[in-house]
């Protein structure tokens, strides 16, 4: 129901009318193959759908960072995950960096996101992908959520060439159909810093 009702307070702020459902985080996990990485960041964390995932797959002495800009949200993520294994942010996702060096991280091995692409002002989506591409390791890899329908809309295609602007390798993952809408991910490796702007 918290949902629901930041939904209505600012849809574009948050995005979406409930959580991202269990069918489109295995698929978003999956495939950004996250099993092994040391160092996640999550952006758009939400209640913690995402989140809930990646604890479990994130190895055990790894770090895992909830980046969410809605203080609502950020608050009962802080309830509900202990704080020893999940570090919530309350902030935007485009103040990545500075919250890395916060905690005296340089560079991490997945980001993976369910923020409303589509529905941000460009500049905000040029700014959180270059906070993404800054912050991740050379081998690093980002993966994020996005609505199958929302792909002809011209916020989708501005998100895709941003994308393929600024990573060397961008795929398009599995259709979630079970999902409604169905959803995908986006899946992009070879952070290319020089190619931005």
């Amino acid at each position: 129901m918290v949902f629901l009702l930041e939904f209505l307070r600012n849809p574009r702020r948050t995005g979406a009318l409930v959580p991202s459902s269990p069918w489109s985080v295995r698929s978003l996990l999956d495939e950004a193959d996250v099993a092994g990485a040391r160092t996640v960041v999550e952006l758009g964390a939400g209640t913690g759908a995402i989140t809930d995932a990646l604890l479990r797959r994130v190895v055990p002495d790894g770090r895992l960072l909830a980046m969410e800009v809605n203080p609502v949200f950020a608050a009962r993520l802080r309830r509900r995950f202990d704080a020893g294994r999940v570090e919530v942010v309350c902030g935007s996702a485009a103040r990545l960096g500075p919250a890395l060096a916060e905690r005296g991280l340089s560079a991490v091995d997945r980001v993976v996101s369910a923020l409303p692409w589509t529905t941000m002002p460009d500049r905000q989506q040029e700014e959180i992908l270059d906070a993404v591409t800054a912050a991740l390791a050379e081998d690093g890899r980002f993966s994020t959520l996005m609505c199958r329908h929302r792909l002809a809309s011209p916020g989708a295609r501005r998100f895709l060439r941003l994308l393929n602007s600024r990573f060397g390798q961008v795929r398009r993952g599995s259709t979630v159909w079970a999902e409604f809408p169905p959803m995908f991910a986006y899946h992009c490796a070879a952070p290319a810093r020089d190619r931005q702007g």
